[in-house]
């Protein structure tokens, strides 16, 4: 019952929408060059990015902010990786992209295409109402729960095989100051804090 009337304060209503604005801050990756151990690459239509090398173990080696309006133009030395592959992550506001890195005798290169691809779930908050979408173009599961500022679970639902997943919760009834939003797919988590007051 407890749980009930907690669920009862947050209505989720489950409606169909296309995702417009995970395309808002886009970006493509263009690798320009590759001379010996130096990759240069720009990246088009970026806007607050930032640009992350990590080891396959997930180590950070090296890592940069840029703001910044239309083209973004890089380059790399990678001289003093050793041989072995590596990964440059790409982040913006609405999306994550990864592309290989490897790195062989006195060479090293880049992928064209990204390894791995994520638009990130956009959150809006207008009026108490808070809205949830999500590009998910390969249709992998999604897991959306709302915690409140206890780290009580108030509402947990798994979507499967939707390429667009839209949600819409009334908080205006919420008893907390604070709900958070914890949207989890493709092996990556994402959360989202709104105050209700």
């Amino acid at each position: 019952m407890k749980n009930f009337l907690k669920v009862s304060l947050i209505i989720a209503v489950f409606f169909t929408a296309f995702v417009a604005n995970a395309s808002e801050e886009d970006f493509s990756l263009k690798v320009k060059s590759e001379k010996g151990k130096t990759v240069s690459f720009s990246i088009n239509d970026a806007k607050n990015v930032n640009l992350s090398i990590y080891s396959l173990e997930n180590e950070t080696l090296f890592g940069e902010k840029i703001n910044s309006k239309g083209i973004v133009n890089r380059t790399y030395d990678l001289k003093a990786f050793p041989e072995g592959n590596y990964i440059l992550e790409v982040e913006t506001s609405s999306k994550l992209a990864q592309y290989a890195i490897k790195v062989v005798g006195n060479t090293a290169s880049i992928s064209e295409v990204a390894i791995s691809e994520t638009f990130k779930p956009v959150f809006k908050n207008e009026n108490g109402m808070v809205y949830v979408d999500i590009a998910n173009a390969d249709k992998s599961d999604v897991e959306i729960s709302l915690v409140d500022e206890f780290n009580t679970q108030l509402y947990t639902e798994t979507f499967n095989g939707k390429a667009t997943i839209s949600k819409k919760f009334d908080i205006n009834q919420a008893l907390s100051d604070k709900l958070t939003f914890v949207v989890k797919y493709k092996n990556q988590i994402f959360a989202e804090t709104i105050a209700t007051r």
